[in-house]
């Protein structure tokens, strides 16, 4: 048996502590492709994370990209708080053979509203139902997430995208959260009840309707938060007033699925606590509204269905 002097041994785990790396948050780029289009998606997995964790995905309005995405939110900052993976899909440029361009191609999601794809000759359509829902396979797969955890959060653009997808994949999702654009084409029924929060700005637009892709649709945000209500067989409709705006509830809801609209006074069309929002200076600097957190929290609160 051999004896180590207590300085050497000091100094032997020093050594061999100094080639152990600690747990270190990471960024992964995932190549992907789907319909004949690259799209990589990035996912990120804070320092701390349960080996059966929730998964948020996060879905940016027009000239979004994954990268911007990861950048503008604060996802990886509230994942790394409160250990869940975060998945950053792709956009696909207007004109789809050129490169992204935030003045003249830019990026949206297909969300039967008034943006439509320009294809390539020859070229396979752009599906982001269908992309969205591979990428969210592809993730189960390789990363083991709790199937009772999956989010999907948007704003502009990508509120649309998100509610498009939960009515036509309620059995994949758990529960939503989308800021400042409504559902463009509702469904006749969902599979099953969907956990909707929806938050809109009274300075943003109040009417949405007669896009190209949904030309006999209209709506408003009240309207919106009503029609996940019908949706989720909901029976009674209360309201608060808080010290930002207005929320809207409904009661007594297919499995008790909380269905939720927080209207917030002075917001325009802009997600409150992104790096491109403003108006937690102008109205709440001592208190600011972050959307990321307030979402996080309402998924949290999600219970299986």
């Amino acid at each position: 048996m051999i004896r180590l002097r207590p300085w050497l041994a000091v100094v032997l785990l020093t050594v061999i502590g100094g080639f152990v790396s600690p747990l270190a948050a990471q960024m992964e780029t995932r190549p992907f492709a789907h319909n004949g289009y690259s799209r990589p998606y990035l996912v990120y997995k804070p320092a701390h994370l349960s080996s059966h964790p929730a998964v948020v995905f996060m879905l940016g309005g027009i000239r979004s990209t994954a990268i911007s995405e990861s950048r503008e939110f604060g996802w990886t900052e509230e994942a790394d708080t409160n250990g869940f993976l975060v998945v950053f899909p792709e956009l696909i440029a207007t004109q789809t053979d050129l490169p992204m361009d935030r003045k003249t191609n830019v990026t949206f999601w297909e969300m039967e509203g008034s943006r439509t794809h320009v294809l390539a000759p020859g070229k396979l359509p752009v599906d982001d139902d269908g992309y969205l829902i591979e990428v969210l396979h592809d993730v189960i797969q390789r990363d083991n997430v709790d199937r009772n955890r999956i989010f999907f959060a948007g704003f502009s653009s990508g509120s649309g995208m998100v509610q498009l997808l939960a009515s036509r994949h309620a059995n994949e999702i758990d529960a939503i959260a989308a800021v400042a654009t409504p559902l463009m084409h509702p469904p006749i029924k969902l599979a099953r009840p969907m956990p909707v929060l929806y938050i809109h700005g009274d300075e943003d637009e109040q009417f949405s309707g007669f896009e190209t892709n949904s030309p006999t649709f209209a709506t408003t945000p009240h309207g919106n938060w009503v029609t996940w209500g019908y949706l989720n067989g909901c029976q009674i409709q209360s309201a608060e007033k808080t010290d930002w705006g207005v929320q809207f509830s409904w009661k007594q809801c297919k499995n008790q699925v909380p269905v939720v609209a927080d209207f917030v006074a002075g917001l325009g069309h802009e997600w409150a606590g992104s790096t491109d929002s403003h108006w937690n200076e102008k109205h709440r600097p001592d208190k600011p509204l972050n959307f990321t957190h307030i979402a996080w929290q309402f998924f949290s609160a999600i219970h299986s269905r």
